[in-house]
């Protein structure tokens, strides 16, 4: 549910980052308007869905297709209780000066002005969705991944590399920048694991289909 979310940023900056590397300025603020200023998030959708349909074929777990009714669950809750995390803001509460849906699916609620109610609630919901519904149309559409899909395989064992990559580049360019902080490590774990797991879709879930056909 948060996987996700904290890993798309971390690949999407790889072209941010080569651009910082060649001597480059690094325009964070266009950055962060497209990772999280922008309603329904692009980013993030699309990194689900494309993760959700490679890892359909592979991971052969129905749950895969139902991960978003908790984050429909919170989502729900949140708009029906109007509760808010920093209320710092009279951006930051819905009914104030904006609508429920504004504050949640719209413009009103933005990191800009101190709300964070969509980067923690309506983000996770909307990246949740997408990946279940890659997955689900790719195990309708083509099925479980056999011993013979040899290129599905290779290409999740790429998007792990890619992942992990882009984890080791990040850590680098903000140690470079800012100096290295223990917090860094903290905000890795979630996409070192989620890399490690397309790692092990891809290469240790195939050999297991090739020994078993």
């Amino acid at each position: 549910m948060y996987g996700i979310p904290t890993t798309a940023p971390i690949v999407f900056s790889l072209g941010f980052k080569f651009l910082f590397f060649f001597g480059h300025s690094y325009p964070r603020r266009t950055f962060y308007s497209l990772v999280s200023e922008s309603p329904y998030f692009p980013v993030q959708t699309i990194f689900a869905l494309i993760l959700g349909w490679l890892l359909g074929r592979v991971l052969r777990h129905r749950s895969m297709v139902w991960v978003w009714m908790l984050p429909l669950t919170i989502l729900c809750y949140s708009v029906a209780t109007s509760r808010v995390l920093l209320p710092t803001s009279v951006f930051a509460s819905p009914g104030a000066s904006q609508s429920w849906f504004s504050h949640y699916f719209g413009w009103g609620c933005r990191p800009v002005y101190y709300c964070l109610d969509q980067l923690v609630i309506t983000m996770p919901f909307y990246s949740s969705l997408a990946y279940s519904l890659g997955a689900a149309v790719t195990r309708r559409t083509l099925g479980f991944a056999s011993s013979q899909s040899s290129a599905h395989f290779r290409t999740v064992t790429i998007a792990g590399l890619i992942v992990l990559g882009g984890i080791f580049i990040d850590l680098a360019v903000s140690t470079k920048t800012s100096g290295w902080r223990t917090s860094y490590l903290l905000f890795a774990l979630s996409p070192t694991g989620l890399g490690a797991l397309l790692l092990y879709a891809g290469s240790t879930l195939h050999r297991h289909h090739v020994s078993n056909a």
